[in-house]
């Protein structure tokens, strides 16, 4: 969903950081309330923390949130031990990551960590909040991701949704405002979702 703006600092009562309303949060929920789905997982890699998302859901069991992000940096939420609370304690998943973080990291972290916990988690769909302001020429980011290696981390979410949630993934476009890197790195993700390779 190529959406602008993005939504994912969005909270329920009130706008931030360029978002309005939180996308994914929106669709996740529908999904649930009209009964498609029991158990959604929602993976952020944008090079912020989705603070909107995280709050939205930090007390539910039933939506797995998990993010990848520079840290210190805007917003200031994302520390490890953000993990929910209530009924939702252990299904938030914060990784954040220095400046600098290359596709190395964030694939090692997707296969060691994040993978294993949405296998877990067992949703019935998986949401990206697909943001690539983490791309190494981003003008707001810090982060050195290539095309390649988004195509790598959504290559491999698309398999694992293939196993376990019947290939049900959706990706939501957040940052990105390296204009010619955010074109390249859109088309990286659909080249991934299709199985095809760069």
């Amino acid at each position: 969903a190529l959406v602008r703006p993005p939504g994912h600092h969005a909270l329920s009562d009130r706008a931030m950081g360029f978002c309005f309303v939180n996308n994914v949060a929106v669709a996740a929920e529908m999904l649930l309330r009209r009964g498609l789905a029991e158990r959604i997982a929602i993976y952020d890699f944008d090079v912020h923390h989705g603070n909107g998302t995280q709050a939205i859901f930090y007390d539910r069991k039933d939506v797995l949130y998990l993010s990848t992000h520079q840290h210190p940096f805007y917003p200031g939420t994302g520390m490890a031990k953000e993990t929910g609370e209530g009924p939702g304690e252990g299904t938030t998943v914060n990784v954040p990551l220095p400046s600098g973080t290359t596709d190395a990291t964030l694939d090692e972290v997707t296969r060691s960590l994040l993978i294993p916990k949405v296998r877990a988690f067992a949703p019935d769909v998986i949401l990206l909040s697909a943001g690539f302001d983490g791309y190494v020429g981003d003008p707001l980011g810090g982060f050195e991701l290539t095309p390649s290696g988004f195509h790598a981390v959504v290559g491999r979410f698309r398999d694992l949704a293939e196993s376990v949630a019947d290939g049900r993934i959706v990706g939501v476009l957040e940052g990105g405002y390296a204009l010619d890197g955010l074109g390249a790195c859109v088309r990286a993700a659909l080249y991934a979702f299709e199985g095809r390779t760069l």
